[in-house]
């Protein structure tokens, strides 16, 4: 891998991979901007809201594993084509949903095969990466979270506040601007799709499972477009045979699929991956937690401090006041009338937490050969922590959103942990290791998502201070992480550190 050199064919990977991020993110995010100005078309009651939001993690916790497995033993860029695909005919589909039954539904089989790239990418992207260039090339990828929480809002802008309703009579629907909105966030997604069926599997994966002709033919188009060379001039001409290679199975059906899980699984959890694979789950945990939990809800807290814009309140305090305001205009009023107006400051906002959400990944993309990983990791969680709790302490909502923003910035974390997972574990367990990480992630979000609607209408400064603390409590346990700053290899050596060097503190 550092004989093919590094140029525009890793460019091109890294958009590509960028673009399944981006996908994945605003399929995951949609609903937070879908709900406010669906509910009074699905009649949707506040703890409807909530169990909507939670849907897509859902989903993911539940076949993470699966796809995980799966991308170990059939294939990174299998299991990310076919995943995909399903996902964007699904949420094609569902934007023609009749009901919230229906949509519910929909949406979570749409998140089902959402799961499959949403963490295979990450393994998919380092690996056609050499170590030197690896862990900025996966935080570059990352960084489309970031343009996907800009481009997000912005389509919101565009589409949403669109006053159109075209009755479609068998489904006895009207096909209004929420239900565009679904069909155009599977842009990215469809994109990445197309790009993806031209691409090649993974040459690790390949070298584990002893396709050694496969493995060599794609590392030569690596060289050969890197370096404007015919693939025959590339200087290697055959790979050493490694004792990496899968066992097969000789069971069939169901019981060698177990018997493959159990032989994907088991190893993770003795040492010496054990204490990793528990760190990087809890750090992704408190890291979704924190970020897509709060940002689920992001729209509808905008929504409120637009509502009573120029007043100097806190977030809560403002979320309480309109909260009891919509309760008293119900009690006095004999017809109750749905408001589901998404005030312009909502979008605008969005798209300026964006836009800092997006600067960290590049901050953190120039700084990771520099400084490392692990001290990144520290000091951001630490610092948006902090943030977090200051966000719900300021009177100014201006300052507020500014300190919210930050406090998303810890979202930026995420593609570093699962680039520090990608060194830590082995060829033939770090997808797995990497889903199963990325799934107690995704189980925090749906945590978070949930317990932070609950905090809204209980107590809402708790959910600032316990995920603001949470993620501090983060940041210190990376102390713990072994130094993952890439060494600046010899031109001579062609060598990557074996999967145990990277094992041990």
């Amino acid at each position: 891998m550092l004989l093919s050199g590094f140029g525009f064919y890793n460019i091109f990977h890294m958009l590509m991979s960028g673009l399944i991020l981006m996908g994945m993110i605003m399929q995951c995010l949609a609903l937070g901007y879908v709900i406010p100005a669906a509910q009074c078309d699905l009649e949707l009651t506040a703890e409807q809201k909530r169990w909507l939001t939670a849907l897509p993690f859902t989903a993911i916790i539940l076949t993470s594993y699966f796809w995980g497995w799966l991308a170990d033993t059939k294939g990174r860029r299998a299991a990310t084509l076919v995943s995909m695909f399903v996902s964007v005919i699904i949420s094609w589909i569902s934007s023609f949903a009749p009901n919230l039954a229906s949509f519910a539904v929909l949406q979570f089989i749409s998140a089902i095969f959402m799961t499959g790239p949403s963490a295979v990418v990450y393994t998919y992207l380092g690996e056609f990466n050499n170590l030197r260039h690896r862990d900025k090339m996966v935080t570059f990828g990352s960084s489309f979270i970031g343009i996907g929480t800009i481009v997000l809002p912005s389509f919101a802008w565009l589409i949403l506040p669109l006053e159109f309703s075209q009755p479609i009579g068998f489904l006895d629907i009207s096909y209004s601007s929420w239900r565009l909105f679904i069909v155009v966030c599977t842009i990215p997604f469809s994109t990445a799709t197309v790009l993806l069926f031209f691409a090649p599997e993974s040459p690790k994966f390949l070298y584990a499972n002893g396709r050694y002709e496969e493995t060599l033919e794609v590392v030569k188009i690596i060289y050969s477009i890197n370096n404007y060379r015919r693939k025959d001039s590339f200087s290697v001409k055959s790979l050493i045979v490694e004792n990496q290679i899968t066992n097969l199975n000789s069971d069939k059906g169901i019981t060698a699929i177990f018997a493959s899980m159990k032989e994907q699984t088991f190893p993770i959890f003795k040492p010496p991956l054990l204490p990793w694979i528990c760190l990087t789950c809890f750090v992704q945990f408190g890291i979704f937690a924190a970020t897509n939990g709060f940002y689920i809800w992001f729209p509808t807290i905008l929504n409120s401090l637009a509502s009573e814009d120029g007043e100097s309140m806190k977030i809560c305090d403002v979320i309480e006041l309109t909260r009891n305001k919509a309760a008293a205009d119900a009690l006095n009023s004999t017809t109750v009338i749905c408001d589901d107006t998404i005030y312009t400051s909502t979008f605008e906002r969005s798209i300026y937490v964006g836009l800092v959400f997006y600067s960290m990944y590049i901050i953190v993309g120039v700084l990771v050969d520099y400084v490392g990983k692990k001290l990144i990791l520290v000091v951001t969680l630490c610092i948006t922590g902090v943030c977090a709790i200051g966000a719900n302490l300021t009177y100014n909502q201006q300052v507020a959103v500014v300190l919210f923003a930050i406090f998303q910035m810890s979202g930026a974390c995420i593609g570093l942990t699962n680039a520090v997972a990608v060194e830590l574990f082995p060829t033939k367990y770090r997808a797995m290791a990497v889903c199963l990480s990325m799934m107690l992630g995704r189980t925090g979000s749906m945590v978070g998502s949930n317990l932070i609607g609950w905090f809204l209408d209980v107590n809402c400064g708790a959910g600032f201070y316990l995920f603001g603390g949470l993620l501090v409590v983060n940041g210190l346990v990376c102390i713990t992480l072994p130094n993952m700053k890439t060494e600046k290899l010899p031109k001579s050596d062609t060598t990557e550190p074996a999967p145990r060097q990277m094992q041990e503190p």
